[in-house]
């Protein structure tokens, strides 16, 4: 595989410059065992097909298993990058880990931070895993944005949820491709956009602003995560022909039938 150009980041983000940031892969555990593959497997397969970023989560992990499991996926992105000759860097996010990151990062392992708004504080993550490491905050507004603007330290939002999906235990109402667009132009630190996302939609947010598509089952649950990412991943860097039914193969996340409240 070539190694895939580098997205470029919006003026103010000099941390995400040289990085690829069109398809980030969000990681379930429990999806990945039903497909018959473990999560280090299906990052390695994501990574081929074009993942620039992948976020660890795994709510249920204890903290010995989830180091582990952060380790082995450290380990398959860099083996990977090392195989097909990636020479920019494919950040692993914790998603509300610090206290596994900062193990990690005492071992002299690369990782770092994604955070929700119910979870520990920016200011406090900030001080905790150091200056180095990149930190993501989950937000859906302009007053949730103004909030981790102000706290200093975050590096990159996850918008959310696109469209309505059951991947995480609480979903909330769907903000829409157009509402992304808003957001995207109101934002002063780069976003990503995450939920429902798969082949079949993430054409619609070309051209949003989001420097990038989080997506979970479209590819841990999807039978070739290589491919399933080639084709989310094109279909959001190059909108699609009409006339190509290869971007409608992959399935998107699920929908949830009732919406409520939550975080993306």
């Amino acid at each position: 595989m070539t190694d895939p150009a580098a997205a470029p980041a919006p003026p103010g983000a000099p941390r995400l410059l040289g990085l690829d940031t069109a398809l980030y892969l969000v990681t379930d555990s429990a999806m990945c065992r039903a497909a018959g593959r473990s999560v280090a497997q299906t990052v390695a397969l994501a990574v081929e097909g074009g993942a620039g970023l992948v976020q660890v989560r795994d709510k249920h992990a204890g903290e010995a298993e989830f180091d582990e499991l952060a380790r082995s996926v450290v380990a398959a992105v860099e083996q990977t990058r090392d195989r097909l000759g990636i020479d920019h860097e494919i950040p692993v996010f914790l998603d509300d880990r610090v206290a596994s990151a900062r193990r990690l990062l005492d071992e002299g392992l690369r990782v770092h931070v994604h955070v929700g708004q119910d979870d520990e504080p920016v200011e406090r993550v900030r001080t905790a895993i150091g200056p180095e490491p990149l930190l993501g905050l989950s937000a859906s507004n302009e007053q949730e944005f103004a909030a981790g603007e102000a706290a200093g330290g975050v590096n990159l939002f996850g918008v959310g949820p696109v469209w309505a999906t059951q991947t995480k235990d609480v979903a909330r109402a769907a903000l829409g491709p157009e509402r992304i667009r808003e957001l995207a132009a109101a934002a002063r630190l780069p976003i990503v956009a995450i939920g429902g996302i798969g082949a079949g939609n993430a054409a619609e947010l070309a051209g949003s602003g989001a420097i990038g598509v989080c997506v979970v089952s479209a590819i841990c649950a999807a039978p070739d995560p290589r491919a399933a990412a080639q084709r989310i991943r094109a279909a959001f860097a190059e909108t699609p022909h009409l006339d190509d039914p290869a971007h409608l193969d992959e399935p998107s996340d699920p929908p949830a039938p009732h919406p409520a409240g939550g975080t993306p």
